[in-house]
C-alpha cells in the first residue's frame, strides 16, 4: 500500500462509517503492526527463531526466567497444544529446560537457559535497533504522546480479558 491508498482511505472513511475517527486512528495501527510483526519475522529467522520461540524466551526472560507452563500460556496467546510444540522445539534446541518444581514435585517449569538468554537478547537487540530507526521520523514529545496512548488501550484491553 502507498500513501495515496491510505490517505483514500482515511479520507473516505467518512462514508463507511459513523466512527471514522476511530477508523482512521486503527487502520494506521494494523499497518504499523503488521509492518512491523513482519520485519520482526525476518530478524527472529536471522537467529533460528519463530514468532512463538521468541515470545516464549522473551516472557520468560523478563519473568524470572522460570514459570510454569500455566503462567506462561496465560502470558501469551498459545493454545495449550501450541505451547507443548513451541516448548518442545525450544528444549531440542537447549535454549530453555524443564525442572521438577519445588512446590509440586509433580509439575515441571520451564527455566530459560543461558544459551536461550544470550539468543533472546542478541534477537531483541536487533529488533530494538530496527524499531528505533523506524521510530526516528518521530519527535521526543511525539514518542511520549503515543508511548502513553498505547499504554492506556494496552491496559483497556487487559481489563476487558479479566
Amino acid at each position: 500500500m502507498n500513501k495515496t491508498h491510505l490517505d483514500n482511505i482515511l479520507n473516505n472513511a467518512i462514508d463507511f462509517s459513523k466512527n471514522s475517527d476511530a477508523w482512521k486512528i486503527i487502520l494506521p495501527m494494523i499497518l504499523i503492526d503488521k509492518f512491523i510483526l513482519d520485519k520482526t519475522d525476518i530478524s527472529l529467522s536471522h537467529f533460528g527463531l519463530l514468532r512463538s520461540d521468541s515470545d516464549v524466551l522473551v516472557t520468560l526472560f523478563f519473568n524470572n526466567k522460570v514459570l510454569s507452563p500455566t503462567e506462561l500460556y496465560e502470558a501469551m496467546l498459545f493454545s495449550s497444544g501450541g505451547m507443548t510444540k513451541v516448548l518442545k522445539r525450544l528444549e531440542e534446541k537447549e535454549l530453555i529446560s524443564r525442572i521438577p518444581s519445588s512446590i509440586d514435585k509433580r509439575s515441571l517449569l520451564v527455566q530459560l537457559e543461558v544459551k536461550g538468554e544470550v539468543l533472546i537478547k542478541q534477537a531483541l537487540l536487533a529488533i530494538a535497533e530496527y524499531q528505533s530507526q523506524f521510530l526516528s521520523i518521530l519527535e521526543e514529545s511525539e514518542k511520549v504522546v503515543i508511548e502513553n496512548a498505547f499504554k492506556k488501550l494496552a491496559y483497556a484491553l487487559l481489563i476487558d480479558d479479566n
